[in-house]
């Protein structure tokens, strides 16, 4: 499971999300885009709007009544199939060679495009750029629940990219500005190698990269660490995997105020913390 808080900052095993980016081109547009909305509960997501997409701009607007839910769009590279993905998600749950071999064959044959991980009563909303084919919607978990998506027909436009951007790679994130909107829509961008996710976590005014890097390396990202002096409670939020060479525009709102910027993955390879790799920085919110 993902941790929610700064004291373990440790891997999620199978915490998948979103929707596939892609170029479109705008000019060719002829209808709105989809817009989907879904409400995370215990039961599962309760998908409201089409399930048949043009290619283009693709916007699903979100909101959780319980915790810590990845939504989650996803799709196969060629060879690789929805049965397959869930025979290897439902591997990965055990302790053994195998299911991290399972595990490391999800990352390497699906494509995770962005996605929302939600609190209860919290809201937000993405955007991707979708190209023909089938898409699956829905939560990774020990019940994985999706419904297919298919997307056809002529393009429509891409989605505006926001002013302020986040790109991911395999050791840190740059931002494009020296401070991202408190409310407002982001673009965020894998330039990695690998699946990253991004994670803001509300911490104490003045507290410095320096300071959260000790605390990393100090508990090795253990889950069952004490918090750091630094730790401030409030709202925070989260995106789900984006794959390497993908992006995703994320809409939120949230207190101002400083934020721990983590990735919460385990590198697949060495089952490192991705946070003991560098994926990690300090931002405001304003």
């Amino acid at each position: 499971m993902q941790i929610r808080s700064l004291a373990p900052l440790a891997a999620c095993a199978v915490g998948l999300a979103a929707i596939s980016s892609g170029a479109a081109t705008a000019s060719r547009a002829t209808s709105p885009a989809p817009v989907v909305s879904v409400t995370m509960s215990s039961h599962g997501p309760t998908i409201s709007g089409p399930r048949t997409w043009h290619p283009g701009a693709a916007r699903i607007a979100v909101r959780s009544q319980v915790a810590d839910q990845d939504l989650v769009l996803l799709h196969f590279r060629p060879g690789y199939s929805y049965a397959r993905f869930l025979a290897d998600g439902a591997r990965a749950q055990r302790h053994s060679a195998a299911a991290r071999a399972a595990l490391r064959r999800i990352f390497v044959e699906t494509i995770f495009d962005g996605g929302v991980d939600l609190w209860p009563g919290q809201s937000a909303g993405f955007a991707v750029t979708v190209q023909p084919g089938t898409y699956y919607l829905g939560e990774m978990t020990g019940r994985p629940q999706f419904v297919p998506i298919h997307v056809a027909g002529a393009p429509e436009a891409a989605p505006t990219a926001p002013a302020a951007l986040v790109t991911a790679t395999d050791s840190g994130y740059q931002t494009s500005r020296g401070a991202l909107p408190e409310a407002g829509t982001i673009t965020i961008r894998n330039r990695g190698a690998r699946p990253h996710r991004l994670n803001l976590i509300p911490v104490k005014q003045g507290t410095t990269r320096a300071e959260l890097g000790a605390y990393l390396r100090k508990t090795g990202s253990r889950d069952n660490a004490s918090p750091p002096p630094f730790a401030l409670n409030g709202p925070q939020l989260g995106t789900a995997n984006l794959s390497p060479h993908q992006q995703m525009q994320l809409t939120y709102r949230l207190p101002a105020g400083e934020y721990a910027l983590i990735d919460l993955n385990q590198d697949m390879k060495s089952g490192r913390p991705e946070t003991l790799e560098g994926m990690y920085a300090i931002v405001t919110l304003r």
